[in-house]
């Protein structure tokens, strides 16, 4: 598993970078619409490889602010994995979704 992240435009445009921001993470789709509509702007992958923790929370925390490449400061959780590798090493991927929601017309 490399040490590395991926983050891709869902609709194949250039991102717009917001820099350096302070991004909030939900756990899942349903939070996210639960607050209001939601535009998914890109996916985001990453692994906790290169860490001595591995737990899920650690390695969303390594990669949430890869949103803020996407222009965004709203990320949710699309799915994760933990592995185990040669037996004693447990490592966790998380594929993160990068969103903004709608403005809301009158």
């Amino acid at each position: 598993m490399a040490a590395c992240t991926s983050v891709q435009p869902l609709d194949g445009k250039m991102l717009q970078s917001l820099g350096c921001c302070n991004v909030t993470v939900l756990g899942s789709a349903q939070s996210a619409q639960d607050k209001g509509d939601i535009e998914e702007l890109c996916i985001i992958t990453g692994s906790s490889f290169g860490k001595f923790s591995h737990p899920v929370v650690t390695t969303v925390q390594k990669h949430k602010n890869k949103a803020c490449k996407c222009g965004t400061e709203n990320a949710y959780v699309r799915e994760y994995d933990i592995r185990t590798v040669g037996g004693w090493l447990d490592t966790a991927s998380v594929t993160l979704i990068g969103f903004r929601y709608r403005e809301v017309s009158e």
